[in-house]
């Protein structure tokens, strides 16, 4: 006999805080309502923003609360009003908060059939940061082929995908890196100008890259430690783009980049039109450029839900390269 609830491990927390605030705990599943789907989950992805919903940085309304936006799972069951998708339909979704659990019941609204080919782990893998690489790319700077573009963290979760998109799109890429073993990753990945930043200074290192030209658009993901050098090393009319801030906010100096006709992009992804439609239709690209191999990621980290702990710390402590999942 069918019961009208079943039971789901996921993690919650109840107030913010350092890595340990994550807690694994278990609760009922209900039924779905008319116009859910229940979705037994199979990858969820880790992003930043998770770190800065669970840190304070972004508010909570309240407490406790699931943390998680994206998430690749099964169809197991769909409310009576549900007409486009079956029980076993591969779905997939984003932006929408609470992935951290096994199972759970979404809006139909708020999911998409995930194309066959597209495996759950790489699916979970690639969407936020995808979207946002995207935004990157087409929004914030409009990246042009014969460009020169300095990209920061070429080995994180946007960073690899977005260097490779620029590589495809025809600029020339300088990327950095924090660590030795980080740089072979990316010059195994067939990049040939890469700055390790441990043991190598960023602007003698661009210069001699650009001869001393300089570059026409930088994509910072890191903040603090970097943004000012590589506003330095912009050309006079370049672009400054900011996405991402995991060594601190930058001083933002608006008369200098004025002074120097510089434009500041500084996009937020929740308001990236793409990233709000969940239909998952500016996706096409980035899956069409992985299944051709135009860009290729390493596997990326798998660590059980019930450690997402564990996975938060090590991001933090930027021990991880690429993409961090949970596997329920």
């Amino acid at each position: 006999m069918e019961h009208d609830h079943k039971t789901t491990g996921f993690v919650q927390i109840k107030t913010i805080g350092a890595p340990e605030v994550l807690e694994y705990q278990h609760g009922d599943l209900l039924r779905p309502k008319i116009n859910e789907v229940q979705i037994v989950q199979q990858f969820i992805g880790v992003n930043f923003f998770d770190i800065y919903y669970r840190n304070g940085s972004f508010p909570v309304e309240n407490y406790p609360v699931i943390i998680g936006f994206e998430a690749a799972g099964i169809v197991k069951e769909i409310g009576p009003e549900v007409v486009d998708y079956k029980v076993g339909d591969h779905v997939a979704y984003y932006k929408t908060f609470g992935a951290y659990t096994e199972s759970r019941n979404i809006d139909q609204h708020e999911i998409f059939k995930l194309p066959r080919e597209i495996p759950f782990d790489l699916a979970a893998s690639v969407m936020i940061k995808g979207l946002t690489a995207h935004m990157l790319l087409k929004q914030s700077h409009a990246l042009k082929p014969a460009e020169v573009v300095l990209i920061h963290g070429v080995t994180g979760g946007v960073g690899s995908i977005l260097s490779q998109w620029a590589k495809a799109l025809g600029a020339t890429v300088i990327g950095t890196v924090g660590s030795e073993a980080k740089k072979k990753i990316v010059v195994k990945r067939g990049f040939t100008q890469v700055i390790d930043l441990s043991s190598e200074d960023l602007v003698t290192a661009v210069h001699s890259y650009t001869n001393g030209k300089g570059i026409d658009v930088f994509y910072d993901g890191i903040g603090k430690a970097t943004f000012e050098k590589s506003l330095s090393l912009l050309k006079d009319g370049g672009s400054a783009v900011l996405y991402g801030w995991s060594s601190g906010m930058p001083e933002i100096d608006k008369e200098l980049m004025d002074s120097r006709n510089i434009k500041f992009a500084f996009d937020a992804l929740n308001n990236y039109p793409l990233y709000q439609d969940k239909s998952g239709k500016g996706l096409t690209e980035i899956f069409d450029l992985l299944m051709n191999g135009k860009i290729i990621l390493e596997a990326p980290l798998v660590y059980p839900l019930h450690h997402a702990a564990h996975a938060h710390s090590d991001i933090e402590s930027r021990k991880t390269t690429g993409s961090v999942i949970l596997k329920p």
